[in-house]
């Protein structure tokens, strides 16, 4: 379908990117939000056709219309279904920015921004956090309140999402292959997992390095930007950009491995395209570890255990590199894997997604908890941080407990066993 030329109220508005979109609805049944509201204004379709109207200026911002961009997942399953290669992560981004320039944000949305952008770029502030929230988890007082029945309080809603208590490691630069040398890498350490998750960031290294890599962690290294770019600070995200790009360019290496799939969306999306701000090939983990032969020497324990994978939206539709993590586990004897029921749809734990819509987040997280109500694992793996700690939330909610690890924290589990 061809728009006439727009008016230039908005020049640096992706038009060409927008006119790609031919209303066709293929994106439709792929879309989460239209799934679960039926509306066209909560389409990818519906939405692009909103942001182009404004950029053309035919059509005014308002709370409503801000509601339907605030209400998407940045899921980018319509990106995958399209036909016609319509970039709607691009679209989107520049309509948040837009619309951030255009109407200020209301105070919730404000405080929340601030706070969060506030710790992910700052190491202080994220350490301060990080020890309150231990004291907390430690002091028993979330437990006490959840049992007199304040289960919907937000602060309550995150602190059940985070993992136990543990002190925050710190880790040195470099990192040397314990075993005979394959290779040299960089490893990204995003700004929310380096506080609560480091388990996974020591599990990779320890594979890592066993297997014959030499880690890089360059100090410089900083948030991904992903956080600042949902919120439409397309400015902040091109500053933390150029500053990893300086980093992991000191580094001397040309592999930059992520642990985070949302992280590693960000940084894929800026290293690819002529416009690309990093000049390094960025990769998944297991995607990554999945291709390498294992030494002879090396060998991985049995599990005789139901293992339930969960595919994050990132990891398919941006990296599109989902199969690495059923490739890396398989190679475990014994293991059962089975993939989460409907893996092309959206948990609902998209960065700060659970508290900014948490109607909407936990309507699309109730179907993947009845999943794995059925399934009953023993074990369930997600290569997103976000989307582990939406799930776990939901279960401790529901009063289950079902172990919740990344991909790599089980594959060297069973590398250190056989040691």
């Amino acid at each position: 379908m061809n728009f006439p030329a727009p008016a230039i109220t908005e020049p640096h508005f992706p038009f060409a990117d927008a006119d790609r979109c031919v209303l066709c609805g293929l994106c439709l049944p792929h879309c989460p939000t239209y799934r679960l509201t039926q509306d066209e204004n909560e389409s990818p379709r519906g939405r692009i056709s909103l942001l182009r109207a404004v950029a053309a200026g035919k059509l005014e911002a308002s709370s409503a219309l801000e509601s339907h961009i605030g209400h998407c997942l940045s899921c980018r399953a319509c990106e995958r279904a399209c036909p016609s290669g319509v970039r709607y992560g691009r679209l989107l981004a520049a309509g948040r920015s837009m619309l951030r320039a255009r109407r200020p944000a209301g105070r919730w949305q404000r405080i929340l921004t601030t706070f969060g952008l506030a710790a992910a770029t700052g190491a202080r502030l994220r350490r301060v956090a990080g020890r309150l929230l231990r004291i907390v988890q430690r002091s028993g007082v979330a437990h006490l309140l959840r049992r007199v029945g304040l289960r919907r309080l937000r602060l309550l809603q995150l602190e059940a999402a985070l993992p136990p208590p543990a002190p925050a490691p710190r880790w040195a630069p470099h990192h040397a292959a314990t075993s005979p040398r394959r290779g040299r890498v960089a490893l990204f350490l995003g700004c929310v997992a380096r506080e609560i998750d480091g388990s996974t960031i020591d599990a990779a290294l320890r594979t890592l390095t066993r297997l014959g890599f030499d880690v890089e962690i360059p100090a410089g290294q900083t948030c991904c930007g992903a956080l600042h770019r949902d919120s439409g600070d397309s400015a902040g995200a091109d500053t933390l950009l150029a500053q990893n790009a300086a980093a992991f360019a000191a580094s001397g290496c040309d592999t930059l491995l992520t642990l985070v799939s949302g992280c590693g969306a960000a940084l894929a999306d800026a290293a690819t395209g002529p416009d690309a701000q990093l000049a390094v090939k960025v990769r998944d983990v297991s995607e990554f570890l999945a291709e390498i032969e294992l030494p002879a020497t090396v060998q991985l324990a049995p599990l005789a255990r139901n293992v339930v994978v969960q595919d994050p939206c990132t990891l398919r539709n941006v990296l599109r590199a989902e199969r690495g993590v059923y490739r890396l586990l398989e190679r475990i004897p014994g293991i059962r894997l089975v993939p989460l029921p409907e893996n092309h749809l959206c948990c609902g734990g998209a960065g700060v997604y659970p508290l900014r819509e948490p109607h909407m987040a936990e309507q699309l997280r109730a179907a993947k908890l009845d999943q794995l109500m059925q399934l009953n694992p023993d074990v369930l793996v997600s290569a997103n941080l976000g989307c582990a700690l939406h799930l776990r939330a939901g279960l401790v909610g529901q009063g289950r407990a079902i172990e919740i690890v990344h991909p790599i924290v089980l594959f060297e589990r069973q590398l250190r066993a056989c040691r």
